[in-house]
């Protein structure tokens, strides 16, 4: 039997689907399924003719340091963070906003939320007193909800800012290009306050640099073979409840800010400081950046003042070298840090597998230790490649007698796998976590030396 034909101009069942399939990537490219929101192109013909002639306000809300809270938390949490700013916007229209204010995205996945308005909250026309009076209302209540709800990682609370502009249509020029200019315009204000914010920041840290507000975490290095603690690495934190208490933020500010070097040799010395009672026996781990280490006078007379008070040698000290920043002449680094061994000071290279810690530097640096980065540990039973390339870094290791070091250690299978592997030492809160000085107890393990 043969098939009714179709009505003219009916699309037949594949450009149906072939429609379809169109549609859904538009719908991915324009709606963002975390937050809810579209993109602000979705919503111009909308917003054209709602306002209707009138002048049209944009307020833009950005999250700058978005980057930072990911690094330091994940996406997850950022993930939530967005969808809770996202609906902390919405709930605003009919009290902070007027009720006919459009929430957006600048892009999918954007940090950006540009809302649009064209009437004040009691419904008059909208003037700059008006549009200004809207914003210090969004920042109010994000303030409040940055602080305090639980979809907002803190402390400290997240950093944002606002910018704002008042677009007058014009029938002579294009709307989406005034549109446009209108949220560059905005986002220029909001350019400005994290400029701001930045320059408060680096004020705060040459402050707490300058008091030496700093508190040393100490982890212990265990000995998987017997189950002892072999050493501790020294965990620098900023004060408690400040921007700085995440230790990602703190060397980021430093790194912008121009404070590194200073930041560096201050954790030292109060990582050392900390250390009174410390056991000669084991050995104490800090961080270094290249640059400190590739400096004549590494060794001055208050970092041997401070090591004189606590009883301890550069003997007990194994200087990492961590992975923040590259080593650009390997010769003169590798002059001064003879010098240091010659002192009696250890070296480890730190982050193994990931940045700067690249196989010219293992090379290079003849180093006691090497610390394997977690990136390479983590889930290290579910991944072949990973086993192959840590044998090969123990490989590498037993020609020149250097111990590895697994850090990032956090559960018994990749703990079990990498003993499989032959690695003697580890790091991670499966072991131990960081605590005061000093923590004595691992799992499994037999306590202190």
């Amino acid at each position: 039997m043969r098939a009714p034909d179709r009505p003219a101009g009916e699309p037949t069942p594949e450009e149906t689907r072939r429609l379809r399939t169109s549609y859904l990537r538009l719908k991915s490219a324009l709606f963002d399924r975390i937050t809810g929101l579209g993109a602000y192109h979705v919503h111009l013909d909308r917003i054209e003719a709602l306002a209707d002639g009138r002048r049209l306000g944009i307020i833009v809300l950005e999250l700058p340091g978005l980057s930072a809270v990911e690094a330091a938390h994940g996406w997850e949490v950022v993930d939530r963070l967005l969808a809770g700013v996202a609906s902390c916007l919405k709930a605003l229209r009919g009290r902070g906003l007027p009720a006919s204010a459009v929430v957006t995205l600048d892009g999918v996945h954007s940090n950006t939320f540009p809302i649009f308005l064209w009437e004040s909250v009691e419904g008059g026309d909208l003037d700059t007193g008006a549009l200004a009076t809207a914003a210090d209302d969004v920042g109010r209540v994000m303030r409040a909800r940055l602080g305090s709800a639980p979809w907002a990682p803190s402390p400290p609370p997240v950093d944002f800012s606002l910018g704002y502009a008042l677009v007058c249509l014009q029938p002579t020029m294009r709307f989406e290009r005034l549109v446009h200019q209108g949220i560059r315009e905005a986002l220029g204000m909001t350019l400005r306050a994290a400029e701001r914010i930045e320059q408060e920041r680096a004020l705060e840290l040459r402050a707490i640099l300058r008091e030496e507000r700093l508190t040393t975490m100490y982890q212990p290095i265990v000995d998987m073979d017997r189950g002892l603690i072999m050493g501790y690495e020294a965990l620098t934190r900023g004060p408690a409840n400040t921007h700085f208490a995440v230790p990602k933020a703190l060397f980021s500010c430093s790194h912008t800010a121009r404070l590194s070097y200073e930041l560096d040799r201050v954790c030292r010395r109060r990582a050392v400081q900390n250390a009174r009672g410390f056991d000669p026996g084991k050995k104490l781990f800090l961080n270094s950046l290249p640059e400190s280490l590739g400096r004549p006078g590494f060794l001055d007379p208050a970092l041997q003042s401070v090591l004189d008070e606590v009883a301890l040698h550069p003997r007990n000290l194994v200087l990492e070298i961590t992975e923040r920043t590259a080593i650009h002449d390997f010769e003169v680094f590798g002059r001064e840090l003879d010098r240091l061994r010659r002192q009696g000071f250890l070296v480890a290279i730190d982050d193994v597998g990931t940045g700067y810690s690249s196989l010219q530097t293992v090379s290079e640096v003849q180093a006691d230790f090497l610390k394997i980065d977690m990136s390479l540990i983590r889930n290290i039973h579910q991944s072949l490649i990973k086993q192959d390339l840590v044998h090969s870094l123990l490989q590498v290791a037993s020609r020149t007698a250097t111990k590895v070091v697994a850090e990032g250690i956090e559960t018994e299978e990749e703990y079990r796998a990498l003993r499989t592997c032959g690695v003697h030492y580890g790091q991670g809160f499966y072991l131990a976590p960081p605590g005061p000085p000093f923590p004595t107890q691992v799992r499994g393990g037999a306590g202190s030396i």
